[in-house]
């Protein structure tokens, strides 16, 4: 119990205990992305709003989440898609500064596209990186493949670049040739 008697354990169960919330899940595939680049420190707080999700030396990451099933019921799954789209305007965390983008620019270095495969997706299997898909990108390849496009499903995710388990992250990210 936490000061004047409050579960703080409780509260990271009801905040975040349904993983298959798309919110939820998009925060645990940042957070899965880290542990195979082994780039979140103990101790470490994710910032929310800034300009990518994580650093893996001076490569800047960007992990974007989708899943087949959802929270809400339906009658068959989802048709994932990947949200690529350049911003005009990026926070970043470290200087608590808004930077501005003209034209509009992706600002990671590379992009770590999650599929949550399951088409009845339960907390569990959320949680077993076995149960994922994962391509790594890099931002040129986005750019000259796709220019100023918002958004990716998984048929053309797969015309650019071959998926990798969870335990490949890392050594697809060293591979790429980055400027």
């Amino acid at each position: 119990m936490g000061e004047h008697g409050l579960d703080i354990e409780g509260f990271y169960r009801w905040a975040m205990g349904d993983l298959v919330d798309n919110r939820n899940r998009g925060i645990f595939a940042e957070w899965l992305v880290g542990q195979a680049l082994g780039t979140i420190s103990d101790g470490e707080v994710r910032h929310e709003w800034d300009a990518y999700d994580l650093s893996y030396g001076e490569i800047k990451v960007e992990v974007k989440a989708s899943g087949l099933d959802q929270t809400w019921p339906q009658e068959q799954p989802s048709k994932p898609s990947f949200n690529i789209a350049p911003r005009s305007r990026t926070w970043v965390a470290e200087c608590n500064e808004w930077e501005e983008h003209h034209p509009p620019v992706r600002f990671a270095d590379v992009y770590v596209l999650c599929l949550h495969e399951p088409e009845e997706a339960t907390p569990e299997n959320v949680r077993d990186a076995a149960s994922w898909k994962f391509w790594v990108i890099s931002k040129q390849t986005l750019n000259m493949k796709l220019g100023d496009q918002k958004s990716v499903g998984v048929g053309t995710v797969n015309q650019l670049v071959d998926y990798v388990g969870w335990s490949e992250i890392k050594a697809e990210v060293d591979r790429l040739e980055l400027p």
